[in-house]
């Protein structure tokens, strides 16, 4: 069993657990001193430390009980300090992480393949409604983040994409270089669930074999829904339940099993689209959110490539039933 590790998590969770804030809470304001500074702790008497800031405030409602007046930097004094721990305990986050999956799945390190994102990704240029990733905030990552990298691609047999995301290269490896059943995508992220084949999450320690069928449901879930964490709109109003509601029965046999029709899903949506984006250039707009969602199972296919330019035309012929099924 190969055991494809989604290293762009890895990254992003190990050099977190090495930092984080130490908050600092003032009061007990100095009156015999008071032109003095209210910027930090300078002109308050006491100062404590807390993990959290939710501790802080409490423990604020505690000193100041009833005084909804409070202001801070004349009644007290609330603030955070980065506190970064040294890189060798950010690698060792990694090697943790890294080991106990591969105990867990019953492999070796030299089982385990490691997929890094590049500084290039298509999807930037396709996005044209809103900027692909444009709620971010580029400045939250983590300090050792380049270092981390590093290590992760001398450690291990690693890829670095370039051009398509981390996430691309997972589907083709997965689908294509080893095999759904030979392999398993190693991972916290649900988007990697519209990829058929095996699955372990890390965090929850479960894993899960997820089929054809289930995989393009998830992706027509998620194109209808979009995805707010990626800044990708999809239809508007459509949450996972009402999405559910759109697809249901549909590509199933009459006892309830799947007829790996996964093109009628698909053939849903763009009806949705057609009928509830709203918009004159519905079809376009669809490919658009199809290019950005769709995670690759084979180099060079993107998500717009999956829609037919014959389905443009589709509210019209939905009415008269002529739209002939196409097999992916």
């Amino acid at each position: 069993m190969i055991a494809l590790f989604d290293a762009d998590i890895l990254v992003f969770r190990a050099g977190f657990a090495a930092e984080r804030n130490q908050w600092y809470l003032a009061y007990d304001r100095d009156d015999t001193n008071p032109d003095a500074s209210p910027k930090e702790f300078d002109g308050f008497k006491e100062v404590e430390t807390f993990a959290y800031k939710r501790e802080a405030e409490a423990r604020l409602d505690e000193i100041l009980p009833g005084k909804y007046s409070r202001e801070e930097g004349v009644d007290y004094q609330l603030w955070a300090e980065k506190y970064l721990e040294p890189l060798e305990n950010a690698l060792h986050n990694v090697k943790v992480m890294v080991d106990k999956a591969l105990n867990d799945l019953d492999c070796t390190e030299f089982d385990a393949k490691m997929y890094l994102s590049g500084g290039h990704n298509f999807r930037y240029d396709v996005a044209k409604t809103r900027p692909y990733k444009g709620n971010r905030d580029k400045k939250h990552r983590p300090t050792h983040e380049e270092e981390i990298r590093k290590y992760i691609r001398r450690t291990w047999d690693t890829e670095v994409t370039d051009g398509i995301e981390a996430d691309d290269a997972l589907g083709i490896a997965q689908c294509q270089t080893y095999g759904p059943q030979d392999s398993v995508i190693v991972t916290i992220d649900k988007d990697l669930d519209m990829i058929p084949g095996l699955k372990y999450n890390f965090v929850t320690e479960k894993r899960k074999d997820v089929p054809h069928y289930e995989a393009w449901k998830n992706f027509c879930i998620q194109l209808l829904t979009g995805d707010t964490t990626d800044n990708i709109p999809g239809l508007p109003k459509v949450g996972p339940a009402k999405a559910e509601k759109y697809l249901d029965g549909i590509g199933y046999h009459e006892d309830g099993t799947p007829c790996e029709r996964a093109d009628l899903l698909l053939e849903e949506v763009v009806r949705q689209y057609a009928a509830r984006s709203m918009r004159q250039d519905w079809f376009d707009y669809l490919k658009e959110q199809a290019a950005l969602i769709w995670i690759m199972r084979k180099p060079g296919e993107t998500g717009d490539t999956l829609i037919p330019d014959e389905w443009r035309d589709i509210a019209g012929e939905a009415e008269e039933g002529e739209i002939d099924a196409v097999l992916f």
